[in-house]
């Protein structure tokens, strides 16, 4: 019978260790036992990250795959980078059959939010796509907070038991619930994208769930997957995100890294107020259009992260474009992927320059900046 890695769901083989799923085959002809592929035990036991050539539509057609054999689809979505969780793929699924949808990193929320408050903005933001789940659970997978809740709705819903197939793009942080709901770390945990590669059935202990783990999708438009992994794990945030709050007028300049040039072309008479959210790995640069200038001439990248020395090149190559954007006051501008501009006192005006690769999205406001 052939043996699958636990961690990400490859079938495992013992002949070539430049292929997917190697494992001496010492270990493999030993019966019993949960098996890790290699890949997964570096990646578990020393962080180190090891790439595989799939693609974004291989991801997808393994999904596609498994979804006939899901009686409820769980859905993750990061509250962070909620945008960037919205892969057109999986609110096809949620359209189309029941689901309960997860919303994780409560913990990296800047100011206090009731959880009962994210609920009913994410169910606004879901009905605005026509999506109406069974329910909504509002986690944080790192402190384990709520993840039980989700056994609990499942339970409700599906009291003689059923088959969850877990959904969501890279970086939500799907593995790591996964793993809270078994009560173990078997599910690889890492915050590279492409971790799993195949979907795999996990059963728990105390009840008549299996959920089926599946690859983590990789969504159109992010500012995230346009950099290296190490710039890609920076602008993940793994901690309480950045805030810095501006009331900037006509002709000022921020950079939101290297990647996002805001010119302010406001001219009322009271300057907008707003505050820019980012990871704190993101930098921060504001200046008047005469420095930015030379800046950019001077091609001062050292005060510009991300992206960084070794993917700045390759960034070079992106084709760059600039488009004007107004914002009112209780909204947001959202650079998927990146981060977000939220807006006090309105209306901003500005002129972005960003990848054309990338998405900006303009919401209502998830958190209302302060002065």
């Amino acid at each position: 019978m052939t043996k699958k890695c636990i961690g990400c769901g490859v079938e495992l083989q013992g002949e070539d260790k430049n292929k997917r799923g190697y494992l001496p085959q010492s270990v493999l002809d030993k019966e019993g036992g949960e098996l890790y592929c290699q890949r997964c035990f570096k990646i578990k036991n020393y962080g180190e990250y090891i790439p595989v050539e799939m693609t974004r539509n291989d991801y997808r057609e393994e999904v596609k795959k498994t979804l006939p054999e899901a009686d409820v689809a769980i859905a993750v979505f990061d509250i962070i980078d909620f945008e960037g969780s919205f892969d057109d793929e999986i609110l096809d699924v949620l359209r189309e059959m029941d689901s309960i949808v997860v919303i994780n990193k409560i913990d990296l929320i800047p100011d206090e939010k009731h959880p009962s408050e994210v609920a009913n903005w994410v169910k606004e933001r879901l009905g605005e796509e026509g999506i109406a789940p069974l329910d909504i659970a509002i986690v944080s997978s790192k402190k384990g907070y709520g993840t039980s809740g989700i056994f609990k709705k499942i339970n409700h819903f599906y009291p003689n038991g059923a088959r969850a197939i877990v959904l969501g793009v890279t970086n939500v942080g799907k593995s790591s619930i996964i793993n809270r709901l078994l009560g173990k770390n078997v599910a690889t945990e890492s915050k590279y994208p492409g971790t799993t590669l195949k979907s795999s059935k996990k059963t728990l202990s105390n009840a008549n769930i299996t959920l089926i783990d599946t690859p983590g999708l990789i969504p159109q438009g992010r500012f995230s997957d346009l950099v290296c992994e190490k710039c890609n794990l920076d602008i993940v945030p793994s901690g309480e995100i950045s805030r810095k709050t501006y009331k900037e007028g006509k002709d000022r300049v921020i950079f939101i890294g290297g990647m996002v040039k805001i010119k302010i072309t406001s001219n009322g008479e009271l300057k907008p107020i707003f505050s820019v959210y980012a990871s704190k790995n993101v930098t921060y640069h504001d200046t008047n259009l005469e420095k930015a200038a030379e800046m950019e001439k001077d091609g001062r990248t050292d005060l510009f992260s991300p992206p960084c020395e070794k993917c700045a090149e390759q960034y070079k190559k992106e084709k760059i474009v600039t488009e004007k954007f107004v914002v009112e006051s209780g909204e947001e501008l959202v650079f998927k992927g990146l981060g977000w501009v939220s807006v006090k006192r309105g209306p901003l005006e500005m002129e972005i320059t960003y990848p054309e690769r990338a998405d900006i999205i303009i919401r209502e406001a998830f958190i209302k900046p302060k002065r």
